[in-house]
C-alpha cells in the first residue's frame, strides 16, 4: 500500500522528467518522430532523494554537450508540494559531474559526489546546505570515494575509497564532518566490496573476497586487459564492523559458495545472501545465477540455513517484508532445471 508522501513522490517525479524532456526539445521536434539523436540530446534527470520529511526532493540533471564531447551533472532542489514551478539549481560546475545528493538526517544540509576538483575524475564528498551557500569539500581521499551513506541513527557518515580491489571503509562523524576527519574502519588484504547499515547504525555489514589476486590487477593496470574466460577468483565471506568498538568480525565464511547479494532484515535480526558456486565453471557471467541458491543467517546465534536447492535454476536475490517475517524473491514459474547443453 502506497503511504500520502510515496504517492506524492512518484507524481513529482513524473512531472520532473516529463518538463525536463519538453524543456530539452524544441517545438519542432515533437511534431515528428523521435530520432535516437533526439534521446541524445536530451536533459536527463535522477538520483531522486526525497527529504526526511517528505517536502523536498533533490535529483540531479545530466546535460550532454555533443560540440564539445563532454557532459555534466548538476544537483536541483524542488518542493513536493509545489512542483516543478519551484525548482532551482543547486549547483552549477562546467564540465563535471555532481552526483548522488544524500540528504542528512535532520533534513538541514546534504552530502554529494564530485570530481569537480580532480584532474582524474575521481569523486570527493561535500556538503551543502539545501537554502543556499558554497558546498564545503569534506574528504580528500587519494584514490576518490566510491559510494557513501549516512547510519540510520545518524552519527556517522562511512564511504568506501582505496585502489582497485583494495577498497576499504573509513568512518566521518556527522558532527565534525565540515573538519573532514576520516578514520579507517576496515582493514584487511581484499577490499571490500557491497556493504550495508544495520538498522540501528550500531554496525556495517560487508563482503569481501578471502584472497586479494595481486597478479591480476597488475596485469590490468600494464595495460594487458585481455579478459580471462572462467579466470579462478576467490570466493567471497560476509564481515560485520562494530561502530562502537571498531573490530572487525567475520559472519560467514564458507569453502562451498560464495557470499554476495545480501539483505538486512528491518528488525536487525536477519541477513540473507546468496551462496554462489565455488566451482570455476560455474561462476562465469552466464552460470553465476544459475549455480546459485539463497541462504538465511541469523545475527544472535549464527545459524546459516538454506533457503533453496535448485540446481541450474536462476533466482534473483531476496528482500525482506516489512515485519521480517517473509522472504520473496523471484524464479522460473516451474522451477525446473535449465540447461545450456
Amino acid at each position: 500500500m502506497f503511504t500520502d508522501i510515496s504517492l506524492q513522490f512518484l507524481r513529482s517525479i513524473v512531472v520532473v522528467a516529463s518538463a525536463i524532456v519538453l524543456v530539452a526539445l524544441p517545438v519542432s521536434a515533437q511534431q515528428r518522430p523521435m530520432t535516437f539523436m533526439d534521446v541524445q540530446l536530451q536533459r536527463s534527470a535522477g538520483s531522486w532523494t526525497p527529504s526526511p520529511d517528505g517536502r523536498s526532493m533533490l535529483y540531479t540533471v545530466r546535460t550532454p554537450d555533443w560540440q564539445e564531447e563532454t557532459s555534466q551533472t548538476d544537483i536541483h532542489l524542488v518542493s513536493m508540494e509545489d512542483g516543478m514551478s519551484s525548482s532551482r539549481q543547486l549547483t552549477y560546475t562546467d564540465h563535471k559531474d555532481e552526483t548522488q545528493p544524500t540528504w542528512a538526517p535532520d533534513g538541514t544540509w546534504f552530502v554529494f559526489a564530485s570530481d569537480r576538483d580532480s584532474e582524474n575524475g575521481d569523486d570527493q564528498l561535500y556538503m551543502m546546505r539545501h537554502d543556499g551557500g558554497e558546498a564545503r569539500k569534506i574528504t580528500d581521499a587519494k584514490d576518490g570515494v566510491t559510494g557513501f551513506d549516512f547510519s540510520p541513527d545518524g552519527v556517522w557518515l562511512v564511504y568506501r575509497s582505496g585502489d582497485a580491489g583494495k577498497q576499504q571503509l573509513f568512518r566521518m562523524s556527522v558532527t565534525t564532518l565540515s573538519v573532514g576527519q576520516a578514520e579507517q574502519i576496515t582493514s584487511g588484504e581484499a577490499g571490500v566490496e557491497e556493504w550495508s547499515w544495520s538498522p540501528d547504525g550500531s554496525t556495517v555489514y560487508f563482503v569481501r573476497p578471502d584472497a586479494y589476486d595481486g597478479a591480476d590487477y597488475r596485469r590490468r593496470d600494464a595495460g594487458f586487459t585481455v579478459d580471462v574466460r572462467n579466470q579462478v577468483t576467490a570466493l567471497s565471506s560476509l564481515w560485520e564492523v562494530s561502530m562502537g568498538e571498531g573490530t572487525e568480525r567475520i559472519l560467514e565464511q564458507s569453502e562451498e559458495y560464495s557470499v554476495d547479494n545480501f539483505n538486512v532484515s528491518d528488525d536487525g535480526s536477519w541477513i540473507s545472501f546468496t551462496g554462489g558456486s565455488e566451482e570455476r565453471y560455474e561462476r562465469n557471467i552466464t552460470g553465476s545465477r544459475l549455480y546459485a541458491d539463497q541462504y538465511l543467517l541469523e545475527l544472535s546465534s549464527g545459524h546459516v540455513e538454506r533457503l533453496t536447492q535448485n540446481y541450474e535454476v536462476g533466482e534473483s536475490s531476496t528482500q525482506f517484508s516489512p515485519d521480517g517475517n517473509w522472504i520473496a524473491f523471484s524464479a522460473p514459474d516451474e522451477m525446473d532445471r535449465y540447461s545450456m547443453t
